[in-house]
């Protein structure tokens, strides 16, 4: 947590509501205890707060519900960009029929002074601060994921440049994309060349009209920065440009830049993520294939979703416990849609101290495509989480340099922000390959790993280099990329039904018009292309042996689909079992997609490999036997 930055950003409110003859008010506590005593000492009839999409978000503002009296109401606002908001989850439906750009709420000259006697508070102190968090936290996080948090540096370039633009405050972040919009106007204003420096390190072939994510992506989503705002001011300034009929382009070092980037940049930034806003808001009622809706969480600014269910612990009490825990529960799963109890909130450790699972999807899937595994699992006693990756399903797609890297932290982030316990992490094509990422750098938050027809070569012969690959990587022609990332688009996005039915060779009707029509959805959004174009940028990959057994070494099972079409997944499976001494492998009678095709298999799979994880003496952290035969098909 960047505390620095938080205390920077609340001395700042603070500051510019007192000039406004206001204050703002600091208080400790439970927001379900804090609200309704300060809305009883008011008498206040109304709470006016404004709505996110978060999960965390919504559970707070239930339990302050509940505690309030019936007397007091609590009145919700958005700060969306256009006026007529006919919703529709297709963005081209959504931008036809949306209403002109709403212009932004003017600084007020004054504000009400607070009732006389209210006591204020204090802003904490850093010390203060950081005592509230730990505490906040006690009893939440597993003792693994506690240590994995102090162990690691402060320094990442993200969290410092989150807290620089909080503790800047409103009017310096106002004055920093005054600058943004006009610095390839006046390149030689000594005021614009570091964000013309700024602006031209973002703007690479991989990521186009990306310097506004990168620079003021936190700002956008604390708050600091509305949509609103950066959307009119970027039109704004985009018309005066027409106007002076000026297109030249500005450059340091021979880095060109074109006079309009900054303003498209901004006004992309602005639309995509209030589009996937309203998609996020709106999915929170959306009818879904594992009966539970989806939940939202922000990775470094980005709305992303997850799936998962409750714990049936309270209702099966031999849930949970791997000495006992059958497969009984996936049937009875699978026929009923009644909600199951809780045991344990999100975030709050359950009576069993199993790992979770994470369930981690392919390239052009989501997490909702575990819909056969989500809730069976959970019916066994297990915390099940799916996430989907920024870029893919109902996720933003912003302008990023995706890569392996970049989904392999956000999957470490969502164990240590969401999970808060290691996991036994199962990923399926491209999925699979980032999960073995993950448990290969981060191995204290994984426990166990499972590949279902993994990404990723075996190689044998391969030694670490001594420079990072990346520091100097191959840049293919933009011109090259973007007229076959647009043709092989294009293709991809007129044969999805096709396509998935050849990669589900033995149950084709899994492969049902619902997941074509979500990829197909999915493929519509603002910066989809921009992802699909990500591919040609890719590092070089580590081998997929190298993670699983010299950087990992854990428990390792590989449920194979045999079937591939998209390749020999038979010689691709054993030869990974014969490369490294802690996999497993399990041929299925499937395809690519073995979870959704064949879930019962996999289901039965996950929970034994689980099984034979926590029966393990938890007083030692070394793999377990392994049975290493390959199943033949049935």
């Amino acid at each position: 947590m960047p505390h620095a930055g938080l205390l920077g950003a609340v001395n700042a409110l603070k500051q510019n509501l007192q000039e406004l003859g206001s204050d703002l008010v600091v208080l400790h506590g439970p927001v379900e205890s804090v609200l309704p005593d300060l809305a009883n000492s008011l008498q206040a009839s109304s709470i006016v707060l404004e709505e996110e999409i978060e999960y965390r978000w919504h559970t707070a503002v239930d339990k302050v519900k509940d505690a309030l009296p019936s007397s007091v109401d609590i009145n919700p606002w958005r700060m969306h960009i256009f006026g007529q908001l006919p919703y529709s989850d297709n963005y081209q439906t959504f931008k036809q029929k949306r209403g002109s750009a709403t212009q932004p709420l003017q600084r007020p000259k004054k504000l009400p002074a607070l009732p006389a006697g209210l006591d204020v508070g204090q802003v904490p102190s850093a010390t203060d601060l950081e005592a509230a968090v730990t505490a906040a936290f006690s009893g939440r996080q597993a003792p693994e994921v506690s240590a994995f948090l102090h162990e690691q540096p402060t320094s990442q370039a993200w969290l410092s440049q989150m807290s620089k633009q909080l503790a800047a405050g409103e009017p310096a972040v106002q004055s920093a994309l005054h600058h943004y919009l006009r610095c390839a106007d006046s390149p030689d204003s000594a005021a614009n060349q570091d964000m013309l420096t700024a602006v031209l390190s973002s703007e690479v072939p991989a990521t186009p009209l990306g310097s506004f994510p990168a620079i003021f992506n936190q700002a956008l989503a604390l708050g600091t920065l509305s949509r609103r705002r950066i959307y009119y001011e970027a039109h704004q300034h985009q018309q005066r440009q027409k106007q002076k009929g000026r297109r030249w382009q500005a450059g340091i070092q021979k880095k060109k830049l074109a006079l309009d980037v900054p303003c498209r940049s901004a006004a992309n930034t602005a639309e995509v993520s209030d589009f996937h806003w309203h998609l996020a808001s709106n999915d929170r009622v959306r009818d879904t294939k594992t009966g539970d809706a989806p939940r939202h969480w922000r990775w470094r600014g980005f709305i992303t979703d997850y799936y998962t269910a409750e714990s049936v612990l309270q209702e099966n009490p031999s849930a949970g416990n791997p000495t006992t825990a059958s497969l009984d529960g996936l049937q009875a799963s699978a026929s009923s849609n009644a909600q199951p109890s809780t045991s344990a909130a999100e975030g709050q450790l359950p009576e069993s101290e199993a790992p979770a699972f994470l369930l981690v999807h392919g390239f052009g899937a989501f997490g909702e495509q575990w819909r056969g595994q989500i809730k069976a699992l959970t019916a066994a006693g297990y915390q099940v989480y799916a996430p989907t990756f920024p870029g893919y399903g109902r996720s933003e797609k912003q302008s990023l340099a995706y890569s392996q890297e970049l989904w392999r932290d956000f999957l470490r982030d969502f164990v240590l922000e969401v999970v808060q316990r290691p996991v036994v992490v199962a990923g399926n094509s491209i999925g699979g390959f980032i999960s073995a990422s993950l448990a290969a750098d981060y191995p204290s938050l994984v426990k166990g790993l499972v590949l279902l027809n993994s990404a990723g070569n075996v190689n044998t012969k391969y030694t670490p280099p001594t420079e990072d690959p990346s520091s100097s990587p191959s840049v293919p022609p933009k011109l090259l990329v973007d007229v076959a990332s647009q043709g092989l688009f294009l293709f991809l996005r007129t044969s999805v039904p096709r396509t998935l039915t050849r990669l589900y060779p033995v149950a084709p009707g899994n492969a049902d018009e619902w997941l074509g029509q979500e990829i197909l959805r999915a493929a519509g959004d603002p910066g989809a292309l921009g992802v699909f174009r990500s591919v040609f940028y890719l590092p070089k990959p580590r081998p997929l042996n190298y993670l699983v057994q010299d950087l990992f070494g854990g428990p390792t099972l590989v449920l194979q689909g045999a079937k591939d079409p998209l390749s020999n997944a038979v010689a691709r499976a054993n030869g990974l079992r014969d490369a490294c001494n802690n996999v497993e492998v399990q041929l299925l009678d499937a395809g690519h997609c073995p979870h959704d095709e064949v879930p019962h298999l996999v289901n039965e799979g996950l929970l034994k490999f689980m099984n034979k994880i926590t029966s393990a003496d938890k007083s030692k952290l070394v793999a377990p036997e392994l049975d290493r035969e390959t199943f033949p098909v049935s």
